[in-house]
């Protein structure tokens, strides 16, 4: 049976890479020969820049109607972040790699800036956080954290009782309330997300309960063995939880200025044509 032929990862981001430069070089040369002919070259560069800016967010709708037969998301993806390579030197050459001295002008440039940075930032996001997600443990819906967070809590409650009747020793107990319980009160904290699943509150916690372990029975020893499984849920629970929300704290802020700046450029180009009299 014939294998279907794909590019590696890294020659599909050469290719688009090399794709992307050769667009802005013909950009550049049709630019410069419509200065030296006299052509109203800004004009229409801005009509091109609009309709990519408008391109671009419709990817958000592409998303929201996986069902329809179009471009899979990832390739949209890669198509976002290449077509948002090129309107970036379209808008370079398009202000002539100068900051425009009009305030309606100014503004729709600082909005473009933010939302280039912004969707830079994204697409670095959108491509490592899932990657170390995975690497975590099993993926977690969003919404059932909560949830997630009390199944833990209960549980770990009831092996402190396990231990505490059965065993006839405090040493777990007394570590639980001195160290597990803070730790299954805390948030998933913002930074988290970028520290990695690994490097969080649990490794202090395994430390310590590594420091006991030598004062354990070998009952307890088992109930320890289940606590540490417990911390590690917590543990990927926290990580998935600051990665989650970093995603979506991202959409908040590039979505809207995205429309934003759709909304300023239909008004600058609309200005634009008006006083150009055509």
């Amino acid at each position: 049976m014939a294998q279907k032929m794909t590019l590696p990862k890294w020659n599909r981001r050469v290719t688009g890479m090399i794709t992307v430069g050769l667009c802005l070089l013909g950009a550049a040369a049709v630019h410069s020969w419509a200065r030296t002919a006299l052509l109203p070259m800004a004009r229409w560069s801005g009509v091109v820049l609009l309709l990519l800016i408008v391109s671009l967010a419709l990817f958000n709708t592409r998303k929201k109607i996986p069902f329809l037969p179009l471009v899979r998301a990832s390739l949209w993806l890669q198509i976002h972040v290449y077509m948002g390579l090129f309107a970036v030197g379209l808008f370079l050459l398009h202000i002539d790699f100068r900051m425009p001295t009009g305030w309606l002008e100014q503004i729709l440039a600082a909005v473009f800036i933010i939302v280039s940075i912004s969707g830079v930032i994204g697409a670095w996001l959108t491509r490592w956080l899932p990657r170390m997600m995975r690497r975590s443990g099993e993926a977690l819906v969003y919404e059932r954290i909560p949830r997630y967070r009390r199944e833990i809590r209960d549980a770990v409650e009831e092996l402190v009782l396990r231990a505490e009747e059965s065993c006839g020793s405090s040493t777990i107990p007394d570590f639980y309330l001195q160290h597990v319980q803070p730790y299954l009160a805390q948030k998933a904290s913002f930074g988290l997300s970028f520290k990695g699943p690994k490097r969080g509150g649990a490794r202090s916690l395994y430390n310590e309960l590594e420091a006991r372990h030598r004062y354990l029975s070998d009952a307890e020893k088992s109930l320890a063995k289940e606590l540490v499984e417990w911390i590690g849920t917590k543990e990927n629970l926290d990580f998935q939880e600051a990665s989650q929300r970093l995603l979506k704290w991202w959409l908040f802020l590039h979505i809207p200025l995205s429309f934003s700046l759709i909304v300023l450029g239909f008004v600058h180009g609309f200005l634009v044509f008006i006083y150009s009299g055509l």
